[in-house]
């Protein structure tokens, strides 16, 4: 009797065992799709919170524009361009990379802005052309 027992305590189990592990596996399917959906939406979001956002980013790469060519800036007689063409790298790093990831954090365009000086002033070209007296 006691045989009969375990068996049946070993067959609920490894019943209850297949059952949990059949869960275990659709819930890391959820997990992956839900990540995807999240990885999507992220995107979406970021898309629309750049729609028609061409005016603001014009301004700001203006203003960067202005900024490389002031005496606290840059120096640059010719501002975000290098012989003859847009300096792209400018562009990019300080526009893409730090201005629009800024501004998508809820910061302000002047909190923006200030972070791109913040950086530029960190940078060699800025160092050699701003040297301070020590």
């Amino acid at each position: 009797m006691s045989t009969r027992i375990l068996a049946a305590i070993a067959v609920l189990l490894a019943a209850f065992a297949v059952h949990q592990s059949t869960q275990l596996l659709d819930l890391r399917r959820e997990l992956a799709s839900a990540q995807a959906r999240g990885v999507e939406d992220a995107r979406v979001d970021i898309v629309n919170a750049m729609a028609n956002q061409g005016g603001e980013i014009a301004r700001a790469a203006s203003w960067l524009n202005d900024y490389y060519k002031s005496p606290e800036g840059l120096q640059r007689p010719a501002g975000l361009s290098i012989d003859g063409h847009p300096d792209y790298e400018g562009i990019g790093v300080w526009i893409f990379g730090v201005y629009l990831p800024h501004r998508l954090k809820g910061e302000s365009d002047e909190q923006a802005r200030q972070a791109i000086v913040a950086q530029i002033q960190r940078s060699d070209e800025w160092q050699s052309k701003h040297r301070v007296e020590r």
